[in-house]
């Protein structure tokens, strides 16, 4: 305190000056609206350079993000493009399945093991495994390939065998076919202490390496208890029609062999 005394003692006249000089600075601000504009014009934009600032570091971090979304909607479109033909509209994860769009050039409905005839095979990197759907539901799966065509097992065929869900309630169960109408198939091995109602609609299982999660495969028309061994079945009306030439979509997994190895013992 001493030493300030001393100071300004020893340099009044500059302290006296330097005070008139901030006074005088303060009662312009204050008092002149072009001085205040100035002022805050100078804050507000050393603020929005900061702003801008600390925003393109988070566009810079956020960019992976983007990047990913940006290649997962590229990879569909550029298989959209390729396959020269409109895939299902309810694709939704490609990163996992390839699909192939193709058609159905043969199909046969009044046999006990019924087959459909494809115009795509291995030139087209298809495999036996490989699931195929239709614009409305599952067909089936590919048995057997050739360079330029495969057959598909459908669900019309006496060995075949789709797990299957009820996508109300979560359970599911096997989808086999017993013979006659080619529109009709059935859902067993439910458990009988749920309640099914008609038009419970079936969908693909998530747990299936073969189809996509909740792809649609028929509609509950009437069960059947089985109270011997506690469980039900239900017939379903199958939403593909095999009487018709259709396009169809074939799915490959391209986790396969990753899942295929893991389940095993």
């Amino acid at each position: 305190m001493r030493n300030i005394l001393r100071f300004t003692i020893r340099y009044r006249v500059a302290s006296i000056l330097i005070i008139i000089q901030i006074l005088g600075l303060s009662i312009t601000y204050r008092n002149s609206l072009i001085h205040q504009t100035f002022f805050w014009e100078r804050v507000l934009t050393n603020q929005a350079k900061w702003h801008h600032f600390t925003g393109s570091w988070r566009s810079y971090f956020d960019l992976k993000d983007i990047n990913n979304a940006l290649q997962k909607e590229n990879t569909i479109l550029r298989e959209k493009l390729n396959n020269g033909s409109k895939l299902p509209a309810n694709i939704i994860d490609s990163s996992q399945f390839k699909w192939t769009c193709g058609d159905i050039l043969y199909s046969s409905v009044n046999l006990k093991n019924n087959s459909l005839i494809l115009n795509k095979g291995e030139n087209d990197g298809l495999t036996p495994g490989d699931g195929v759907l239709g614009p409305k539901g599952v067909m089936g799966i590919i048995d057997k390939t050739s360079p330029h065509y495969s057959r598909i097992i459908p669900i019309i065929h006496g060995e075949s065998r789709i797990s299957g869900i009820i996508k109300r309630t979560g359970h599911f169960g096997t989808i086999v076919w017993k013979g006659g109408n080619s529109n009709k198939a059935e859902i067993i091995d439910l458990p009988l202490e749920i309640n099914l109602n008609s038009e419970d609609e079936v969908v693909t299982d998530p747990r299936s390496n073969i189809f996509p999660s909740g792809w649609p495969i028929g509609k509950i028309i009437y069960t059947i208890a089985d109270s011997s061994n506690h469980t039900q079945s239900a017939i379903i009306e199958l939403f593909v029609d095999y009487k018709k030439i259709q396009p169809a979509y074939i799915v490959s997994n391209n986790l396969k062999s990753e899942y295929q190895k893991i389940i095993q013992p």
